[in-house]
């Protein structure tokens, strides 16, 4: 019977260490905002940083999309280069309920304190709030689409977005699993295009970019139809980039971080850290007989 990715024995999930994507993301990851976790512990720097992206991108960036939103709902049609769907889909009570949701789950992670799992934890945080933008973004992008579209042209396009995630997983999926069991299998037609959309989603979207700028500092009238077909393309552009993101290197990252918590012994002794690094003073406290075991 084929093994689940989830039921790697410790020995087998050591081979994580040689995906390459997990490797990217964590060097991207602890170059950049893991810089203040000493051995899972967030320096004081880190913890202003951490207020301030919080302040600046995850309620600020979120808002400001919010806002944009509500000044299209009330700017008059004869200002706008292009219709506007009304009653507008990103409202005040979404962002207001969906920034509860994550800080409800702020919260909730503040269970799982050891230091081992906390660059996890923060990842996750930042993770939800992409999500949160994307979902925005894509109530936005509905708005737009809707005066020219037709629901079931939308309906057709989360479609086609829903089959291009599934597909997104199944060939991380595959390739997680002969990593970890060291199976070796070719790939299958629906893996090449899944890895070929994810390649060049994001050449395309910069391509698209940059066509748009050109054209809007060479003087040449843009007709609205070309606009709303580059404003659609975008969107589903970025949403393709967004579940390639979440696919090949959240998937493997988060992976990782289950089966240190699945095996937080084996991996102790493995990094070569003490109890007190690996699992906290607070923790050990609470936890005599790991001192004793250890």
């Amino acid at each position: 019977m084929k093994k689940s990715i989830f039921k790697a024995s410790f020995e087998e999930s050591l081979n994580l260490l040689d995906d390459g994507s997990l490797q990217f993301a964590k060097k991207d990851y602890y170059e950049h905002l893991g810089k203040g976790l000493n051995n899972g512990r967030p320096s004081i720097g880190f913890r202003i940083k951490s207020i301030i992206f919080t302040i600046l991108f995850v309620f600020g960036g979120n808002f400001m999309l919010a806002v944009f939103a509500f000044s299209l709902n009330d700017a008059d049609p004869k200002d706008l280069s292009i219709p506007i769907f009304k009653p507008q889909l990103l409202t005040p009570e979404f962002f207001l309920i969906a920034s509860f949701i994550w800080l409800i789950l702020v919260v909730i992670g503040k269970i799982f304190r050891k230091p081992f799992i906390r660059p996890y934890r923060y990842r996750f945080h930042i993770v939800t709030f992409l999500i949160w933008f994307c979902i925005e973004f894509n109530l936005l992008g509905i708005t737009v689409a809707l005066p020219t579209l037709k629901p079931l042209s939308i309906y057709f396009i989360y479609f086609l977005l829903l089959i291009i995630g599934l597909l997104f997983i199944r060939t991380e999926k595959r390739s997680l699993y002969n990593c970890l069991f060291g199976e070796k299998s070719g790939d299958t037609i629906l893996d090449r295009v899944a890895r070929n959309i994810a390649l060049y989603g994001s050449g395309l979207l910069g391509i698209a970019v940059i066509i748009k700028v050109v054209l809007s500092y060479s003087g040449i009238a843009i007709s609205q139809n070309l606009t709303l077909l580059g404003l659609l393309l975008t969107w589903i552009v970025l949403n393709v980039v967004s579940l390639a993101m979440l696919a090949f290197m959240e998937l493997p990252f988060f992976l990782e971080g289950y089966y240190k918590w699945k095996y937080p012994e084996e991996y102790r002794e493995w990094e070569g850290k003490s109890l007190e690094e690996w699992y906290g003073k607070k923790y050990l406290k609470r936890h005599k007989e790991l001192l004793k075991n250890g």
